[in-house]
């Protein structure tokens, strides 16, 4: 990777960014990617896809490497310009369940409070990393983001069980930074007590998520969070405000219904909304009924009465005089 291109993303990006795309591509370096030839960055993206790895995760290190060819001067690389984007998924009840399940092993009561403010407080993964144990008000019960996208600040609800979890935690805090920095103030530390970075953050729900045997990403707690407000009755303003957006209609793509929604609505009235023919109801009926509606008793099917002529009756001579109870069972069959 040029060296130059370092200070090229300073002029242009903030830190968090930066740090995102040089993950990113020293990723790719470790993968075998020269990072100057778009060639192998195609051949590396057909691989990936021919594995099933989505689109959206594709994109994380898309957008980065197209960064670092504008800084050589080569056009961006857009492999999906002709397909509709993938549409990105929550995270469901059944993936909490198993995340916490999967929370296990000596750093078990930290990894439990990750996961339990990823769902119950909406914080994005960055978020919480830069937490201090000074950000959790437990008088008033709520957590304080001073770290925010844009460095906005913002206060979110301390659910119970999340401050059950940060209470459990906090001894086995101190046991770990005991053995490096008594001092320092970050809310997650590794096992060896120093502060968790932006990348080790990553890791510990990746190998979490591993072990629970789900795909699965922080952003999508963050959608569940926000669409299990509004299921329960929170309206979308304040579920904004919650989640730190600038603007309402991002707010309403977490919680507007999607695809899986509305499969999981059909399934749960699948037998009440199937239908068939009702029983004893056939063709015989419905010819019938439709002829006594078309065909007047005693009276001459004459096209100067200017009534509709049943296809049915086309053989029969305009002047015949018809029974309809006659022509009934004529066209009973």
């Amino acid at each position: 990777m040029n060296p130059e291109f370092f200070d090229w993303l300073q002029e242009r990006y903030k830190h968090k960014t930066i740090s995102n795309y040089l993950r990113a591509l020293r990723h790719l370096e470790k993968e075998g990617v020269n990072l100057d030839s778009k060639d192998s960055f195609r051949e590396w993206i057909l691989k990936e896809r021919s594995k099933g790895t989505l689109e959206r995760t594709l994109n994380a290190y898309i957008k980065p490497y197209n960064s670092y060819i504008t800084f050589l001067g080569i056009q961006k690389f857009k492999p999906f310009r002709n397909q509709k984007s993938v549409k990105r998924t929550r995270a469901t009840m059944e993936d909490y369940e198993k995340l916490v399940s999967a929370c296990r092993g000596y750093t078990n009561p930290r990894d439990r409070l990750l996961v339990e403010i990823l769902f119950k407080a909406g914080l994005r993964y960055i978020e919480i990393v830069h937490l201090t144990v000074d950000d959790f008000n437990l008088e008033d019960d709520k957590i304080i983001v001073r770290a925010g996208k844009n460095e906005k600040y913002r206060e979110v609800p301390l659910f119970p069980s999340v401050k059950e979890a940060f209470l459990k935690y906090l001894p086995f805090r101190q046991s770990l930074i005991e053995k490096v920095n008594k001092n320092t103030r970050a809310l997650m530390v590794t096992q060896y007590g120093k502060p968790v970075t932006d990348d080790g953050g990553h890791n510990i729900i990746d190998r979490i998520a591993k072990r629970a045997g789900i795909g699965f990403s922080p952003h999508r707690a963050r959608r569940f969070y926000g669409r299990y407000l509004w299921e329960n009755g929170l309206k979308p303003e304040l579920i904004q405000q919650l989640l730190g957006h600038n603007s309402v209609g991002t707010t309403m793509i977490y919680i507007q219904p999607d695809a899986e929604d509305a499969f999981s609505e059909v399934r749960k009235y699948m037998k009440k909304l199937d239908f068939n023919m009702p029983q004893g109801k056939g063709l015989k009926e419905t010819v019938g009924r439709n002829l006594d509606y078309m065909v007047c008793s005693d009276r001459d099917l004459d096209p100067g009465r200017r009534l509709e002529r049943p296809k049915c009756l086309a053989g029969l001579h305009h002047r015949s005089r018809v029974n309809p109870k006659s022509a009934k069972l004529y066209l009973t069959f």
